[in-house]
């Protein structure tokens, strides 16, 4: 077994070492779409590396069948968390952890005086499908500041919100969106672009606020938006309409941003 192990082993590190190569060629050409799922083919074969070595998987070489664990059975020990009792980042990533992953929407919003500003939304959800509403958590900083997209909205109620390819140019635009700036300052010039529509977007979201709704007991707001037009490549939209999906990015886990996952589906009757 040793050695069937040794030989299997030997063959999957080759395939780390390729990716890696192969990573590193993606990125010297600034071909950067496709750096995701060979990261996410060398993390994986890594990790069955780990898997092998630690014996976790010996009965594979065995020729035995394939049970769970008696932990993956049922009887793992199991705990409470009381998310009241937990500090304030600790229950945002328990949350994150556990309700995700959430696609990610860069929202713009312009304030009276013309500034324009981009914030990063992973909290955005369908409420309605007839009519279309939306729903997205505005919280407040840490010094009490409201959002400016909050304080945009309460003066003219138009947002637009982008959907994000799973590229990492798209990771680099997200950042500069998550960044606090001062009010009087824009977010778009972080990024060298103009607005109103950001480019490079899977998809832009027309929407106006239609209500809100102060979340008890946070210093967060609920608002309600309702989603007036669609911006989206032909080909997609056609897509969209029959039942397709968009390879966007998504949040899961704290502040971590990934692709999709497409690796399988399953379609509900």
């Amino acid at each position: 077994m040793d050695e069937e192990k040794n030989i299997v082993v030997d063959f999957l590190k080759r395939c780390v070492e390729y990716s890696d190569a192969s990573i590193l060629r993606k990125r010297e050409r600034g071909d950067l779409e496709e750096i995701p799922r060979w990261q996410a083919y060398r993390d994986f074969t890594a990790f069955s590396i780990t898997e092998i070595e630690k014996g976790e998987l010996d009965e594979w070489f065995l020729g035995g069948i394939i049970e769970p664990s008696q932990k993956e059975r049922g009887t793992v020990e199991m705990t409470e968390l009381e998310p009241a009792a937990l500090k304030h980042q600790q229950r945002a990533m328990l949350l994150d952890g556990l309700v995700g992953p959430r696609p990610v929407f860069v929202a713009a919003t312009c304030s009276d005086d013309g500034i324009h500003n981009l914030s990063l939304l992973s909290t955005v959800t369908v409420a309605s499908n007839s009519p279309a509403l939306l729903t997205c958590s505005l919280s407040q900083d840490l010094n009490g500041r409201p959002r400016d997209t909050l304080l945009n909205l309460r003066q003219n109620g138009s947002i637009t919100l982008h959907l994000l390819p799973a590229t990492l140019e798209a990771t680099v635009v997200a950042e500069a969106a998550a960044k606090p700036l001062p009010k009087e300052d824009s977010e778009w010039e972080l990024i060298g672009i103009k607005p109103p529509l950001l480019p490079g977007a899977i998809a832009s979201l027309k929407c106006e606020l239609v209500d809100e709704h102060p979340l008890p007991g946070a210093v967060a707001t609920l608002c309600v938006l309702a989603l007036r037009m669609v911006h989206v490549p032909e080909n997609l939209g056609k897509a969209l309409l029959n039942g397709g999906r968009t390879e966007t990015l998504y949040q899961h886990g704290w502040c971590h941003l990934h692709p999709s996952d497409d690796d399988w589906s399953h379609l509900i009757h």
